[in-house]
Formats: structure tokens, C-alpha cells, sequence
């Protein structure tokens, strides 16, 4: 274990982010939840917490200097020192090609490889004998822009010279299992696919915690792809929707076929995930199903709505910096 336990990590707020700090609060680790919206990052540093970690929020924009350099003197000031910083690229794509903006492209670049240079070079400046490991975005069939981006990212860590390893007897603080270094370790690591929830996403976080703890000693400028389980399907991710659909139905049911000799204070519950075909009722499976038809169709909705709102934001963008778009949306 690392002489120092404090860990700051970027975009706590959701997806690898969010999974990675939880990891690290479980492990009790200090974690610093750093994330452009200041409530997410409270929420998570809350739940770092619970599973006994030290955790702070802090509101912070990875793609400007001055946010960082704050940062980076605010753990300083509370910690008085850092082990090291997992930076989660959360920016990603799923425009095609062919269809990729001028503006979607700049703004790529921002949140991939600007803030990876600004989380590096302020690591380089508070300690320069830590560990960094940058999470890259997934590849995307048909996505060349962000197959650039990762090779932006591996090419950067792999430019840092490789730090040397000291003598474990010249050191006297250091611990007796420990193999001290000097010089910035800095890795990436690439998921098979978007972000899930920590559950799915747990091999990420192992990932991340290797090469960032004494295991890791000695391994720099590498990328390592990590192949994650399939996400959860539609129907895992309504399921206490689904749950509450049928059992307010057995137990409806369950009430009117209690035996006397059961308490009254004791109160039929059944496992929905136990429940076999036989078991349904048709007003069973039609409550499922209407749940798992809303659920879809909201989804969908939200989707539609967010993907025409970054259009939007991306055409506006692209019109303040270079005037009005064509009318077949084509960049002049």
C-alpha cells in the first residue's frame, strides 16, 4: 500500500468516475471527488464515506489551469499530500465520421487531451513521484476521432520518461514491502465499452487501482484494454420497477389466502426474481410489461431531447465562431 492514501479523481459524478472513487473509498483510501458540478461531487464524496473512506467534494474544471491549480493546493492544504490522480476522460462520441463538427471536435480535443496535459503537468508540479492513469473513452466502430483521441492519450503517457527505482534501504520511511521510485508513473487504460455502474464496471476499477498502487511499480507508458462484462440488460435496470408491479399483486393475492395462525404484524413478501410463469397472473405480467413500456419509452424520449439539444448547442457554437451554417447543416 502506497505511503501516501490520498487519490484525487476526476468526473466523480457518474459513469468510471463515480465508480473508480467508490473503489477507493471502500479500499479506505482519502479520495478527493473533483467534478464540474459541485453536487454530484458531494453526493459521491458522501458515499466514499459510507464505505469509510475520507472524501472531499470539489467543484473543478479539468480543462482549465487555474481550476486545477486550486485543486491541486486544496488537497495540499487538507492532505498535505497526494498519492496520485485517476483522470477520467468523460467526453465521448457517437456522431459518425463523416457527420463530425468542427465544434464536437474541439470540444473532443478539450476534454480528452487538454485536460489530460493540465492534469499532468499540475501532478508533474505537487508530486512529481506519484501516479497518474487516464481513463480513455471506449472505441467506437466508425469513430476515428476518438481512436485519435486514445492514441493522443497513449502516445502522452508513454513520452514521460520512465521514473527510476530507488533503493528500499535509503529510504527510511519507506514500508518494509514497499519499492520506492522517482519520477511520474503514468498509464491509461481503455474500457471495452461506455460506462455502466460500478457492479459492471468493477474490473475497471481493479485495473486502475494496480497500476496506481506497489503492484504497479515499475509498469509506465503502457495501455491496457480492459474487457468489461455486458452492461445491464433493460429489464435488470427497471427491475424494482418491475418488482413493485408484481408485488403489489401477490400480495394482494398472498392477503387473501394468509393462514389465521400468521401474526398480523408480519407481512407476505415474495422474491420476484423466484417467481416462475405459473406463479403470474395475467394482471401480473400486463402491470410488468406497461412498467417496462413506460420506462423505454421515456428513455427514448430523454435520448432524443439530449442528442437534439448537443446539435443544437454544437450548431450555435460552430455559427458564434465562424457565422450562420448552411442550410444543409454542412460546415463552410
Amino acid at each position: 500500500m502506497e505511503r501516501a492514501k490520498v487519490v484525487l479523481v476526476t468526473h466523480v459524478g457518474e459513469g468510471f468516475g463515480r465508480a473508480v472513487a467508490l473503489g477507493y473509498g471502500q479500499a479506505g483510501y482519502d479520495v478527493v471527488c473533483a467534478d464540474r458540478d459541485v453536487d454530484l461531487a458531494a453526493r459521491t464524496a458522501a458515499e466514499v464515506e459510507e464505505l469509510g473512506g475520507q472524501a472531499i467534494p470539489l467543484q473543478t474544471d479539468p480543462t482549465s489551469a487555474l481550476d486545477l491549480t486550486a485543486a491541486f493546493g486544496k488537497v495540499l492544504e487538507i492532505f498535505g499530500s497526494l498519492s496520485g490522480v485517476v483522470h477520467v476522460v468523460a467526453r465521448d462520441s457517437v456522431t459518425p465520421f463523416e457527420r463530425l463538427a468542427e465544434s464536437e471536435l474541439a470540444e473532443l480535443l478539450d476534454e480528452a487531451v487538454k485536460s489530460s496535459v493540465l492534469v499532468l503537468r499540475s501532478m508533474q508540479r505537487t508530486a512529481p513521484d506519484g501516479w497518474v492513469v487516464l481513463v480513455a473513452p471506449p472505441p467506437r466502430p466508425g469513430r476515428p476521432h476518438l481512436a485519435a483521441v486514445g492514441g493522443a492519450l497513449a502516445r502522452l503517457a508513454a513520452a514521460f520518461p520512465p521514473p527510476s527505482l530507488t533503493d528500499p534501504d535509503d529510504d527510511e520511511d519507506a514500508p518494509a514491502d514497499a519499492v520506492p521510485s522517482r519520477g511520474l508513473r503514468v498509464n491509461v487504460v481503455v474500457p471495452s465499452r461506455p460506462a455502466a455502474d460500478p457492479r459492471h464496471d468493477l474490473a475497471l476499477v481493479h485495473a486502475v487501482r494496480l497500476l496506481g498502487g506497489q503492484a504497479g511499480v515499475g509498469v509506465h507508458g503502457t495501455e491496457i484494454a480492459v474487457r468489461l462484462p455486458p452492461p445491464p440488460t433493460v429489464v435488470e435496470a427497471l427491475l424494482p420497477e418491475v418488482r413493485a408491479a408484481l408485488d403489489d399483486r401477490v400480495r394482494q393475492r398472498d392477503d387473501e389466502d394468509e393462514d389465521d395462525d400468521v401474526p398480523e404484524d408480519v407481512e407476505p413478501t415474495v422474491d420476484a426474481d423466484a417467481l416462475d410463469d405459473e406463479q403470474l397472473d395475467d394482471g401480473s405480467v400486463v402491470a410488468a410489461r406497461g412498467a417496462l413500456h413506460r420506462w423505454m419509452r421515456a428513455a427514448q424520449e430523454e435520448r432524443a431531447a439530449a442528442e437534439e439539444r448537443v446539435l443544437r448547442e454544437g450548431r450555435a457554437a460552430h455559427e458564434r465562431r465562424s457565422g450562420p451554417a448552411d442550410p444543409d447543416g454542412a460546415d463552410r
